[in-house]
């Protein structure tokens, strides 16, 4: 890796920028908590620039603005008001790439590539720029996308100096979708800190269950492309003739309606919902299964290796392809279709009334984790990297 002089002589190493729209409780960010530093450490200058940034989850400071303080990582606002907020950021990012020295700005998701490649582009290329792709691209229709962002980038991501897939099959996908050569298209998975994972789940955990009781847990953003009504609705029927407890896990828009489908079907006592919890890991070890029910959005889901991790059987829908990848079509896990609330419910059933099935696919599921450690992925990033800033 090379570095270069600055005015007074001093060799520096190269500076990166990262751009994601969010800093909230999110896999990008936990992806960025997990390799930032990581990076820093290792003698890259790094800095991150988002937009729709907490310092607070649930009353707790946000864990990832505490990574990248820990490591002297500076984190910059792109905020932007009126009209062409893009922009606004382009200029942005821009002048803090200028003034910092950065070599390399990487994007994260749609809208962090785009300011990372305007940027490019207002900079006279003098920079280069990694996007990043972190989901399918059947989700821009969900949340409705403006076209026109899209046709933006179909054009910029031909400027990408390299290109970031987080599964091979989002690889192929976004390839198809963006009108790219498949063959610029990277697939680099997220890394994990595994062994860290694994020595925080045997920690207490916060709010729990009554002393004793067996529970399932889920986990994840409370928004509608979860599917927690779905896993709700499961719940209801095996908690008929099984004593068990639900757990869910985060925060977010829509609580008091998951609260309320839970009083309507008469397990306001059997459901928990603590909110944010900084150690979700402590309530994985300890579950009976872990549920992945979202309807769709999951190109790589971090949450459901890191249950891997924690010696739980793990369930997933098969919403878009990277839980199937995760699981290998079903060898490390069961797989249901998105929205079948009776397809997850037998296969609750089939983890809680067969514990060899169980047994075998906690043991097996341990194993794939691994394949997501920091330390096999982040060496591989970092040699991507080093090649882009050199």
């Amino acid at each position: 890796m090379t570095g270069f002089r600055d005015d007074h002589g001093t060799r520096r190493k190269p500076g990166i920028l990262f751009v994601t729209p969010w800093l909230l409780d999110g896999g990008i960010e936990r992806v960025i908590a997990n390799s930032v530093p990581w990076l820093a450490g290792r003698g890259f200058r790094c800095e991150v620039a988002s937009w729709r940034v907490a310092t607070q989850l649930t009353g707790q400071k946000n864990p990832v603005l505490g990574a990248l303080s820990a490591a002297g990582v500076p984190v910059r606002s792109l905020g932007a008001y009126g009209r062409f907020q893009l922009l606004q950021r382009a200029v942005r990012t821009a002048a803090v790439a200028r003034w910092g020295g950065h070599r390399l700005i990487v994007g994260y998701e749609l809208e962090g590539n785009l300011v990372a490649l305007l940027a490019k582009r207002l900079l006279l290329g003098r920079v280069r720029v990694m996007a990043q792709i972190h989901n399918a691209s059947c989700i821009h229709a969900e949340v409705g996308t403006s076209p026109r962002l899209l046709r933006w980038a179909r054009r910029l991501y031909r400027d990408a100096d390299s290109i970031i897939a987080v599964s091979d099959d989002i690889r192929h996908d976004s390839a198809r979708f963006f009108e790219l050569d498949a063959s610029r298209v990277v697939r680099l998975y997220n890394p994990l800190p595994i062994s860290s994972i694994r020595q925080r789940a045997t920690q207490d955990m916060g709010p729990a269950p009554r002393p004793g009781s067996p529970f399932i847990v889920g986990c994840g953003r409370l928004v509608r492309m979860k599917g927690f009504p779905d896993l709700l609705r499961a719940f209801a029927t095996i908690r008929r003739d099984h004593s068990l407890q639900l757990v869910i896990l985060g925060e977010g828009p829509e609580r008091a309606q998951l609260l309320e489908r839970a009083r309507e079907n008469g397990l306001q006592d059997d459901v928990l919902m603590p909110g944010f919890v900084p150690n979700p890991w402590s309530y994985f070890s300890r579950a009976r299964a872990f549920v992945l029910s979202s309807l769709f959005g999951e190109s790589f889901s971090m949450v459901l290796v890191e249950a891997m991790a924690c010696g739980v059987p793990v369930i997933a829908s098969r919403c878009e392809w990277g839980p199937e990848e995760i699981l290998d079509r079903g060898r490390y896990g069961l797989l249901y279709e998105p929205g079948d609330v009776d397809g997850l419910t037998r296969q609750l059933r089939t983890v809680l009334d067969e514990p060899d099935v169980a047994a075998r696919l906690t043991h097996a599921a341990a194993r794939r984790a691994q394949d997501f450690a920091q330390e096999r992925l982040l060496p591989e990033l970092e040699q991507h990297l080093a090649g882009l800033v050199g």
